[in-house]
């Protein structure tokens, strides 16, 4: 269906709404397609079908070969958050282990990437993996990049939405990174096999990036471009928009400080700035961190000192909690030093202690 000529995506799924399915489209007769759909006779005979069912049977030999799955928008493994955009592909296809029924965040922007530009993108991945989301980008050069290595680094799963076939890698620099996508996240796109990474294929890949994110945040952008194409699909499919700010003589900074001035995204400069939009509750850190993190971090004495002391937040007096870790003053004297030099830990009126 999504190779028939002449008709674009939402036509095609009210023409298969209208005659009974995707199997009538092709089998019943084009004269009968036209009396139920209301379509012209002549622009039926320009769908092509046989060609169309021909070149989808290529598709097919393609996928088995590379392990490659379809995604149908009628079928349960099309995303339902694409499912609410008129212009939602018909087809996508798949390479690796992705999933959608995650908190899908999008970070996208320029390919001409700052210091500022990186540091801002790893950060805001970092934090944002105690929410355990899914970051969505296009594999670029630039904030693309940096966001899916971020997600790896973070041991976040991450998806790449591609401009061109799957045989095909671009930019080809990125090809080990989009193979270690693979196990935790993978490659999507809509284009047939041995299909180029046209120019004009860009912003059509833009939209499923869009439409796939519950959120898109941009990070560095000029005035034009990918990034504001695909924030402004989002702002269209009803979707929160988030942008850094950026320094004002910067022109890479143009299109986030424009996004916010114009009220079109919400000012970030953190993950907690999206709670309140994304009706997230606030996470506590003394809560949330990592127990695997604080194992390699803390010997097992330290780990109950910690323990002790997160019970008591006014903190304890130093024999209390020598009683309390079933440690002597010498040993507890030690540990506490090296939890003041790690920043964990801190002293206060005389001989009591209490987490930072």
């Amino acid at each position: 269906m999504s190779l028939l000529q002449g008709i674009g995506i939402s036509n095609t799924k009210t023409l298969a709404a209208y005659v009974g399915g995707c199997d009538a489209v092709f089998t019943k007769t084009e004269r009968e397609i036209s009396k139920l759909s209301e379509i012209t006779l002549s622009k039926v005979k320009k769908f092509n079908r046989a060609a169309a069912i021909e070149r989808a049977k290529q598709e097919v030999e393609f996928m088995d070969e590379n392990g490659v799955q379809l995604h149908y928008y009628q079928d349960a493994n099309y995303p339902s958050s694409l499912k609410f955009c008129e212009d939602g592909p018909i087809v996508f296809f798949s390479l690796g282990n992705v999933q959608f029924n995650k908190q899908n965040i999008a970070i996208v922007g320029t390919r001409k990437i700052s210091p500022y530009g990186k540091n801002m993108t790893h950060d805001l991945v970092r934090d944002l993996a105690h929410r355990d989301v899914q970051i969505i980008s296009g594999l670029a050069h630039g904030i693309d990049k940096e966001a899916h290595e971020a997600a790896l680094e973070n041991k976040l799963s991450t998806i790449a939405v591609l401009g061109h076939g799957l045989e095909l890698i671009y930019p080809a620099a990125h090809k080990s990174l989009a193979a270690k996508m693979l196990a935790k996240g993978g490659l999507i796109t809509e284009f047939l096999s041995y299909t180029p990474g046209d120019p004009s294929n860009f912003p059509k890949r833009n939209r499923v990036v869009a439409g796939l994110a519950d959120a898109t945040v941009v990070i560095e952008s000029a005035i034009t471009g990918g990034s504001l194409i695909t924030a402004n699909l989002a702002l269209g499919y009803n979707r929160d928009v988030f942008a850094v700010p950026g320094n004002v003589d910067r022109p890479f900074s143009a299109g986030c400080n424009h996004l916010i001035r114009s009220q079109k995204a919400h000012l970030i400069t953190c993950a907690s700035d999206m709670n309140e939009v994304m009706g997230w509750e606030e996470i506590d850190e003394e809560e949330s961190y990592d127990q695997s993190d604080l194992f390699d971090s803390f010997v097992f004495e330290e780990q109950e000192i910690i323990s002790s002391l997160k019970k008591v937040k006014e903190g304890l007096p130093i024999d209390e909690l020598a009683l309390d870790v079933n440690l002597s003053s010498p040993e507890l004297s030690l540990h506490l030093m090296n939890l003041e030099m790690k920043g964990k830990v801190e002293s206060f009126g005389g001989k009591s202690y209490r987490l930072i």
